[in-house]
């Protein structure tokens, strides 16, 4: 039997169809991927769904290259599909903070030039502070507020959790682990995306970079205490997922040299 125009029509244009092609890219390219798993909102006793977990491992070896641990890069993952015209204003990273948001990830420390390889101060030295879109009406009802909504509450709610990557040995001991959290947005195309300074006019300019999201996140932690953290998102590019993972390469690499030295 034919399909009917109109489920093809439905498939074409679900968001469902683009989250699909992302978690198809992730696996191919090594990351253990989770599908729209579920975590509890706590701010509204709510369950809610992101779209995917990724992880994938890079080794922590000796000098004679015995693995003695793993560096587990984890990606809380939502996917936009980009229908509309938006637009983000940017202004300069804020180093320091960002430098001290680093720093209190170990293996990462100050004053190392390996530290420096890690994506969020090798990468993007402007950040997008606020954006605007075409079809959004309402702050709540703002694509791209949703998208990154999800990713925080779900990277808050999860991160926390032991990572699930089947390569990971499951004897336990003195095998160590190194787990690194991000929140990312991948939209299906930047082609509709423009970038304007914050501080001062300026003509809107096309967006053709991976880039990140500067938040300051006030919530309420699985134990109901009030917090207050930066955190950046990397907003990417479907078609520039390989670049993105060329810059998670170097930081995971540099994290498990750190590891061994630590």
């Amino acid at each position: 039997m034919a399909t009917p125009e109109s489920i093809s029509k439905l498939i074409q244009t679900s968001g469902n169809s683009f989250h699909a092609k992302v978690a198809r890219w992730l696996q191919a390219n090594g990351w253990h991927t989770q599908i729209s798993p579920y975590y509890m909102d706590q701010t509204q006793d709510k369950a809610r769904e992101l779209d995917l977990v990724a992880e994938k491992l890079w080794p922590i070896q000796d000098h004679f290259g015995n693995r003695f641990g793993d560096v587990v890069i984890r990606l809380f993952v939502e996917c936009k599909f980009v229908a509309a015209e938006a637009v983000f204003w940017f202004t300069q990273k804020d180093v320091p903070a960002v430098q001290r948001l680093v720093y209190s990830t170990p293996p990462f420390r100050e004053n190392n030039l390996y530290t420096q390889k890690h994506h969020y101060l090798s990468t993007s030295p402007k950040v997008a502070k606020l954006f605007s879109s075409a079809n959004g009406k309402g702050t709540e009802n703002e694509p791209f507020y949703k998208a990154l909504n999800q990713a925080l509450n779900g990277t808050v709610a999860m991160r926390d959790q032991p990572p699930n990557h089947p390569d990971l040995p499951t004897w336990g001991g003195r095998h160590r682990i190194v787990t690194l959290n991000y929140p990312l947005v991948v939209c299906s195309s930047f082609d509709q995306l423009f970038g304007v300074d914050f501080l001062a006019d300026s003509d809107p300019w096309p967006i053709s970079d991976n880039f990140q999201l500067e938040v300051q996140y006030a919530y309420f932690d699985n134990a109901a205490k009030a917090r207050n953290e930066l955190f950046l998102l990397d907003f990417v590019d479907f078609g520039k997922l390989d670049q993105f993972e060329a810059d998670i390469d170097k930081e995971a690499k540099a994290a498990a040299y750190l590891a061994t030295v630590s």
